[in-house]
């Protein structure tokens, strides 16, 4: 796993530790604590107000809650010079009344908050975004529920009164389970009001019971979309379209014994291609399709000029791109796409995997090579769209000003 690039991801990952992935993921409740000046360096009230002032949320996405039920969008939202706004006063008005607002995939349009949960995903190997969640008094968004994701509750300001029931049924799924609040399991298996700093994973599929603490609160969601066997089956029946057999259309005039027939092909096809392939296939595929968000290093993206030694160049995968040597050639491999470089740049692309974010100069300097060089390197890289190099090398991710 690559540096994590933001103060929150680094906490993370030193409270969580290196077990946490292989053991108590998806598996169990865990509590732990974080300094609160910290998380509420990465977001604030502040940073609340800046994104409410815009009257526009795209392409995250502004929800009001009320009585376990989400509201209807013309109780908040105006149109004014063409654009469907929020109203301030509707929405100060609802919450007065015990609305809750929740802000859905915050990380697309929060630079320190994208950055932790960029980590998140480096740490779990999983695809997350980022929720926010703000409420008053002890009011609640939602009734007793679970999600089909895994999720990390981080409490940024004010408290939560937090009840976890744990699962009713294992590993449900958008398409599979049964969300009824009637099956909420009665027994508690964890209970707490969450206070600024505090931290909790709740697994798939895990019940839990969430109102306010009696003050304002703001928590972040960070949830998880982890990989199951039905994707690696889908994935396995996509890799076996190369077999005429299953490319065939389905005899639906065709006799039961033609139908069974054809069954049984598309199945022997599919078990000899399941046959030579792994999980850790399944795996290395995900990370050499996955890209990254989309993002801009201006000037750079458009002059000739190669970056000089004070720019800073950071990979712009969320993955880790697949390095491999083939050929005397170092290989990229993201985004679906390779990218061949004279070996002679190897030990700077491992640096650069390996660090993630750090100046074109100390690159050079810790892949034993030339300023030239490395910033011959960072151009190829930012052409293909793996890296974004910024002026700035003092600026971090972590601050909403870095946007």
């Amino acid at each position: 796993m690559s540096r994590p690039a933001s103060e929150l991801g680094r906490a993370l990952l030193a409270e969580f530790g290196p077990d946490f992935v292989a053991k108590q993921l998806s598996n169990e409740v865990v509590f732990k604590r974080l300094a609160p000046e910290l998380v509420q360096e990465h977001f604030s009230w502040h940073d609340l107000n800046e994104i409410l002032a815009r009257g526009r949320t795209e392409p995250a996405e502004l929800k009001l809650s009320a009585e376990s039920r989400l509201l209807p969008e013309h109780e908040y939202m105006v149109t004014r010079g063409g654009h469907q706004v929020v109203d301030l006063t509707r929405v100060f008005s609802l919450m007065r009344a015990g609305a809750s607002v929740i802000i859905d995939s915050l990380d697309r349009i929060h630079p320190a908050v994208r950055a932790a949960t960029d980590d998140l995903m480096r740490m779990v190997g999983e695809m997350a975004s980022c929720n926010l969640f703000v409420t008053f008094d002890d009011s609640k968004a939602f009734n007793s529920h679970y999600d089909e994701v895994d999720t990390f509750i981080v409490q940024v300001q004010g408290t939560k009164h937090w009840q976890v029931h744990g699962p009713s049924e294992a590993h449900p799924l958008p398409q599979y389970g049964d969300n009824d609040p009637a099956r909420c399991p009665r027994r508690v298996v964890f209970e707490k009001v969450l206070e600024p700093g505090d931290v909790i994973h709740v697994p798939r599929g895990w019940w839990h019971t969430v109102r306010g603490g009696g003050e304002s609160s703001l928590h972040l969601s960070f949830v998880f979309t982890r990989r199951t066997g039905y994707d690696w089956l889908r994935w396995v029946a996509y890799r076996a379209l190369h077999d005429v057999d299953v490319r065939e259309s389905l005899a639906r005039a065709g006799t039961p014994e033609d139908q069974q027939a054809q069954a049984e092909r598309v199945l022997t096809a599919f078990v000899k291609e399941a046959g030579g392939l792994t999980l850790r296939d399944f795996f290395e595929s995900e990370r050499s399709g996955t890209g990254g968000r989309e993002a801009a290093g201006l000037p750079w993206d458009v002059l000739s000029a190669r970056p000089p030694a004070e720019s800073t160049v950071e990979l712009a995968t969320v993955l880790s791109p697949r390095l491999d040597v083939r050929d005397e050639r170092v290989v990229l491999t993201a985004a679906g796409q390779e990218f061949a470089l004279p070996q002679a740049h190897r030990v700077a692309c491992e640096v650069l995997v390996e660090e993630r974010r750090l100046g074109v100069g100390e690159l050079a300097e810790r892949s034993g090579t030339s300023v030239a060089a490395a910033s011959a390197l960072v151009s190829a890289l930012l052409r293909a769209g793996l890296v974004t190099v910024t002026d700035d090398g003092s600026r971090r991710t972590e601050g909403w000003r870095a946007s």
